[in-house]
């Protein structure tokens, strides 16, 4: 008995030998793998692969969830998602099991990677912020940089470009700390996108090659090929056509030969753009169709919406020989269903300005106006995001003084000089952003100001063309019965013929010889409508004419009237004129004149209209115009007895963007625009009186000399 158990004794220590050998090489396999796996993620992959199976032949649980962290990683570089989220998934109760916080943390952010990739930001940010929790909570300063630049990633695909910054610009200065170089050059090159967002293609270069320099250094060829396809990006934008091909295509090489999917199909896109600039409509569809392919195999659903977008402009380009805008909106529909799907407003918001494009071309006004409206108040909500810039700045500000205060110390301490140099050139650099990115914020705010005076201009469109539609609806209405009437008449005048009534038959001819007389007379009516509105709404050269502002006053007044007619047929209000006969043609450009008449005109309509709603039948809504010539200028008053104008609210009144309609009814701009028109434009005054309940009256005054009535 004895000797069995000195032998079974000694099979024990044989085995825990073997065990703990086999121990040793799955943790020197699963640190050549962690080394490796940004640089080759092939070999990476192999490694952890051979890890993961020794450590399930002895039960080595953590060998076992490290290798499977890794190769998760792996098959994110590769694309290959679902593969990575088994792997991560089987590794996440193991850390647990073994109660590691940063494993846990690492499975985290590896899932927010990929749930990016798919287009799922909510999601993403869930995990990312999970990650970073337990990355404060354990104070991992070596891997904390890296977590805050996939945050500032994921914010700036959902288009939220102030939060993007933020964690860009918080990873570069703790990257710079513990002297994560990788990271460094993610984040450049990033910063790199926001100035190519900015269109300074020169600066978005200039990070570029930073980062590319420092990704060589690193051996990291994934990141390689990104900064190379960026470069040609921006070589894109600038011009150079040559350029920007030898460089997306050196990028498309790479990202082959490492099996970075993505790499390849953005690679592709921007070849397909480039073509599509040279005129090659056959290579750039062809290489749009391969980078779609990997695309759906990937899930990259924003990616995707770019492709179809791509393929809309392609189809709407008139150089085009097989131009087609009926397939150019069929691209935009399948690129807006993927944009609401993932949520991504600058995917939206460009998709919406392709319809506008689209729509307008094919002379669909009114869908094309819609779709304008939709991308104005989605790049709205963008640049009201970038607006937050100011708070970060702040933040960022308080952030340079409290370095400022903690480098004095470390001076005091008699720490080292470099490591001063050092901090202060971050500052540096991160104030020479800022100043960019306020830059920035102004050239968006402006871009804003004038997309939102052309929706207002495209309202009034939208306004004058109901108003003209009821208009010309009345002599066309005539020309109909008159024209049904003159046929019957015609069958009557061939009977009474057939049958010898030949005075019958003058009788009836004279009749309808005076029914084509009408005709001929609303006929002229309608042409006269016509050739009236396309007098007002041409294009204006801002050229000055002798303008009858009674005429101009009464015609503006009464298309105001049916346009709101044509929303709400239950409206009615009198309509008062009161013009002084001996009123002077006066100098005016007749379009912004009746682009002002037209707004005074929505607004007290509008006023009688809310106050009509909150009487009883006793109100009678009333407006009305009147002008006035007195010795050297010219008046015009709008009056209204609607829901008048509180003497807060009047000191507001002609700011931009100032309105007290509820939200998507006004822009707030009609009368700013409407002052300028008069004061910078014509050298008048635009004037309110108004007593809160009771009434509201503008007046227009004209000055004879300023006008160029003498001119």
């Amino acid at each position: 008995m004895g000797a069995i158990s000195n032998l079974t004794l000694m099979q024990k220590r044989g085995m825990s030998s073997v065990a703990e050998s086999t121990k040793q090489k799955v943790d020197i396999l699963n640190s050549e793998a962690r080394a490796l796996m940004v640089i080759s993620s092939n070999q990476a992959l192999a490694l952890s692969q051979e890890a993961v199976r020794l450590s399930e032949g002895i039960a080595y649980a953590k060998g076992e969830a490290e290798g499977l962290q890794t190769l998760g990683f792996c098959h994110i570089r590769r694309a290959e998602h679902d593969n990575a989220v088994s792997c991560l998934e089987k590794a996440f109760p193991i850390f647990q099991s073994l109660d590691d916080l940063k494993g846990q943390a690492d499975v985290w952010q590896y899932k927010g990677i990929i749930e990016r990739c798919q287009g799922n930001y909510a999601s993403s940010l869930e995990y990312l912020f999970k990650a970073l929790a337990i990355r404060e909570k354990l104070s991992n300063q070596e891997d904390i940089p890296l977590n805050l630049y996939d945050l500032g990633i994921t914010y700036k695909y959902l288009g939220s470009y102030s939060k993007a910054l933020n964690y860009l610009l918080k990873s570069l200065q703790e990257a710079r700390k513990v002297k994560a170089t990788l990271t460094e050059s993610y984040v450049l090159n990033n910063i790199g996108l926001i100035y190519y967002e900015s269109n300074e293609f020169n600066k978005a270069l200039s990070y570029y090659q930073q980062s590319l320099s420092l990704r060589k250094l690193s051996g990291d060829r994934w990141g390689e090929a990104g900064c190379l396809d960026n470069i040609g990006t921006a070589y894109y934008k600038i011009g150079d056509c040559a350029k920007a091909l030898a460089f997306c295509q050196q990028s498309l090489s790479i990202a082959e030969s490492i099996g970075d999917k993505k790499g390849q199909a953005n690679a592709l896109l921007h070849i397909g753009s480039i073509y599509l600039k040279l005129g090659s409509y056959e290579k750039a569809q062809l290489n749009w169709n391969r980078s779609q392919q990997i695309r759906v195999e990937i899930h990259d659903k924003k990616g995707q919406a770019d492709v179809l977008f791509s393929f809309s402009e392609l189809y709407c380009d008139k150089a085009y020989p097989k131009a087609d805008t009926t397939k150019a909106i069929e691209y935009l529909d399948e690129g807006l269903k993927i944009g609401e799907e993932i949520k991504a407003k600058d995917t939206l918001s460009k998709i919406h300005k392709g319809y506008y494009k689209v729509l307008k071309q094919a002379e669909r006004y009114q869908e094309a106006l819609l779709h304008y409206e939709k991308h104005t108040a989605l790049d709205k909500e963008i640049y009201s995001d970038a607006m937050s810039k100011k708070v970060i700045d702040l933040e960022i500000t308080r952030g340079i003084e409290k370095s400022i205060k903690e480098m004095e110390a470390f001076r005091r301490r008699n720490k080292e000089l470099a490591q001063l140099n050092e901090e202060i050139q971050e500052q540096k650099e991160r104030t020479e952003l800022q100043r960019d990115v306020l830059r920035k914020a102004l050239t968006d705010l402006k871009a804003t100001q004038s997309q939102l005076v052309q929706s207002e201009k495209m309202a009034s469109l939208g306004e004058l063309t109901a108003g003209i539609a009821h208009e010309i609806q009345n002599p066309l209405n005539f020309v109909t019965n008159f024209s049904e009437v003159s046929v019957e008449m015609c069958a009557e005048i061939e009977q009474e013929l057939d049958t010898n009534q030949l005075e019958e038959a003058r009788a009836s001819l004279a009749d309808l010889v005076q029914n084509l007389h009408k005709i001929q007379q609303h006929g002229h009516r309608a042409e006269a409508i016509v050739k009236g509105m396309l007098q007002h709404s041409r294009n204006s050269t801002g050229q000055k004419e002798e303008t009858d502002l009674n005429a101009l006053a009464n015609e503006y007044m009464r298309l105001a009237y049916h346009g709101l007619r044509a929303k709400d047929q239950s409206f009615n209000t009198a309509l008062i004129t009161r013009f002084d006969e001996k009123l002077h043609k006066m100098k005016v450009v007749p379009q912004e004149i009746g682009r002002v008449f037209l707004n005074l005109f929505n607004n007290a309509f509008y006023a009688v209209q809310q106050k009509q709603r909150q009487s009883g039948p006793e109100y009678k809504p009333e407006v009305r115009v009147s002008t006035r010539q007195l010795s050297d200028k010219v008046e015009v008053r709008v009056h209204d007895n609607g829901t008048g104008i509180g003497e807060k609210v009047k000191e507001k009144l002609f700011q931009p963007f100032f309105t007290t309609k509820p939200c998507g009814q006004g822009t707030g701009l009609g009368l700013s625009l409407s002052y300028d028109i008069i004061t910078k434009g014509h050298g008048g005054k635009l004037q309110v009186e108004s007593q809160e309940g009771e009434y509201t009256e503008f007046i227009i005054q004209l000055s004879i000399k300023k006008s160029g009535r003498y001119s």
